[in-house]
Order: structure tokens, then sequence, then C-alpha cells
């Protein structure tokens, strides 16, 4: 059973388990709570076993109910802090946006990619809307690399890179995992079911400035929001159908632990 003594994790009977990358975030992020904590350190350890961790770049899991411990990635914390604006909620749910709140990740595709073929995004919403707003992305000049899980069309968006996938979307709550693993291969997943048909169209670059969650970077400037409520995202290089079924069960797994 994990323990928390004195805000630090710690294994009943010996023996350890606590893995550094779960410890470096519950401190940083001042994460006091046993549950919150066993299920940190549970997410890294699994991620790492299925050779997840590797290839994320950010991974935000929004626990700790605040601003502040929700702006953390778990990936790195020195690293792609969140810094929230406009407003929003923190509770144990997650991250909820305000009309104008969303979050700049500080994370620029073109500067911390080094390909144009390997790239992945995922979200957790709890919230069903069907609204013209952008949950992850950006666009500058050609080059769009976004997520708008449910438009006011019924539709969900997704591009990396230029162009991308339109489907049919009748509810905005799930987990969605969309992945490039090539310059013909854009899939993107709900709930561990391909959604729409693989794009194999034209790769144009990779975005240019920072990709914002809750709402749309429109050449570096905030637009399309969509007060949602999120419990989880990431990005980094892409993943295989196998990775994103992973990446998905942990993502649940995760969750479930919180009750959320």
């Amino acid at each position: 059973m994990i323990l928390a003594t004195h805000g630090i994790l710690a294994r009943s009977g010996g023996g350890g388990g606590v893995d550094p990358d779960a410890q470096a975030f519950i401190t940083a992020a001042a994460i006091t709570d046993p549950t919150q904590q066993a299920a940190i350190n549970n997410l890294v350890i699994g991620m790492k076993a299925d050779s997840l961790w590797t290839k994320m770049k950010a991974i935000y899991p929004f626990v700790g109910g605040s601003a502040t411990s929700n702006s953390y990635n778990l990936k790195n914390t020195a690293q792609y802090q969140l810094s929230f604006s406009g407003g929003g909620t923190w509770n144990s749910n997650g991250y909820t946006g305000g009309v104008n709140g969303y979050a700049n990740t500080g994370l620029n595709p073109n500067t911390v990619f080094s390909t144009d073929d390997s790239f992945h995004m995922s979200i957790y919403s709890k919230t069903n809307s069907a609204i013209d707003g952008a949950d992850l992305g950006g666009l500058n000049a050609s080059q769009r690399t976004d997520l708008w899980l449910r438009a006011a069309d019924g539709n969900c968006y997704n591009r990396v890179h230029l162009n991308g996938i339109i489907a049919a979307n009748a509810n905005s709550t799930g987990i969605y995992i969309s992945t490039r693993n090539s310059s013909t291969s854009l899939k993107i997943f709900k709930n561990n079911s391909q959604l729409g048909s693989t794009y194999a169209g034209a790769n144009g670059g990779r975005l240019d400035v920072n990709m914002f969650l809750g709402a749309y970077n429109l050449t570096n400037s905030p637009s399309f929001y969509t007060q949602r409520n999120y419990a989880f995202a990431s990005i980094g290089d892409g993943l295989s159908d196998a990775e994103s079924t992973n990446l998905n069960n942990r993502i649940n797994t995760f969750n479930t632990a919180l009750s959320r």
C-alpha cells in the first residue's frame, strides 16, 4: 500500500516503489492527497512499462484542485507549464475554462519537434457541448495543428500540420487521441475506437506558435473558447495503434482511481 509520509510517497513494508518522476511532480505541484499521489505514481510507472513515457513532451493530469497544481507538466515540471488566462475553475474534476478562459502550453511544435511526421495529442473531455471552439492547438500562416472535439455542426475536426480529419461526433465527452505516424497517416481515436477515416493527404509544415488548451491560438491571439472540463491532456511523438490503446487505458485507469 502506498502511503503519504510528510508529503513524500513511501511503500509500507520496504522495497521502495516510488517513481522519481512521479515524486518530482508531487513535490512541485504540492499534491498531499494520498489517493492522488498513488494515482500519479501508478500512471508514471504504467506509462514507462508501456514505453509511452519517452514519447511524451507534456502530460497534464489536472490534479490538486488549484490553478498552480493543474499547471504542472508531469513529464518535466520545469518545461511547458500551463499559463492560465481569462478565468476558469479548478477542482477534483480537473480544469474548466470560463467564457474567455484558456491555457497557454508554452509548447511550440516547430521548435520542440524535429520531424513533421511524428506527433500526437490527447485530451479527456468531461463536457458534452457543440460549440465552435478549439480544445487544443492553433494556426499560423498555413500551418494548422488542432483538435475540435465537437463543433457547432456536430463534427470533430482534427488537423496535424495543415490538413486532416472531419468526422461526425454526437458527444464531445471521452478520451481522444490524435496521432500522426507518417506524412500519409493521421488517425483520431475516441474511447479506443477510431473516429472517422485515416487521413492520408498532404502533410504541411509544423505549427509555429504555442499550442493553447481550451481555445485556439490564432497567430498568438486566443479565440474560439470551449469552456469544457478537462481531466487529462498530453502532447508528444506519434503513437502506434497499440500505443494509442495503451495510452487510452492508462488515462482511464488514472481517472477511475480519482473517481472522475
